[in-house]
C-alpha cells in the first residue's frame, strides 16, 4: 500500500478501503491497531482520500444498521482494559479527515455519541 500503484489501487477500489474499516470492529486487538495504522497511511496520501474513507464508512455502518464511525467510537467508549495505543489511532484517523468533509449528518452523529470538537 506505500508503493504509488498500490495506493492509487486502493483509492480506484473502495471495497477495499471498507474491508478495512471493517477489520477496525475487530475484536483481536492486532488486527484492528493494523487496520486503523493503514487507514491512517490512506487517509495522510492525499487530502481527496478522505470522502472515499467516509464513503467506505457510511457503506459498512448503514448496511450493519449501525451509525457511522461506529467501530471506532466502540473503541473511543472502551472502559475495561482500556488500551491507550489504540485510542490514540482511533482519535488521529477521526481526526485527520478535515471537518469539511464531516457535513452536518456527521456532526449530529458525533454530538449523540458525546464527541466534542477542539479547535486548535
Amino acid at each position: 500500500m506505500l508503493y504509488v500503484d498500490g495506493m492509487n489501487g486502493l483509492i480506484g477500489h473502495n471495497e477495499t478501503v471498507q474491508w478495512l474499516y471493517t477489520l477496525v470492529g475487530s475484536k483481536f486487538r492486532l488486527v484492528v491497531k493494523t487496520a486503523l495504522k493503514l487507514l491512517l497511511v490512506f487517509v495522510e496520501y492525499t487530502e481527496s482520500n478522505a470522502p472515499l474513507l467516509i464513503q467506505a464508512v457510511n457503506t459498512v455502518d448503514t448496511k450493519q444498521g449501525c451509525k457511522p464511525w461506529s467501530n471506532a467510537m466502540e473503541i473511543l467508549d472502551e472502559k475495561d482494559g482500556m488500551d491507550t495505543e489504540l485510542l490514540v489511532y482511533a482519535m488521529t484517523l477521526i481526526n485527520k479527515v478535515p471537518g469539511q468533509y464531516y457535513g452536518s449528518e456527521m456532526s449530529d452523529t458525533f454530538s449523540t455519541l458525546s464527541v466534542t470538537w477542539c479547535y486548535i
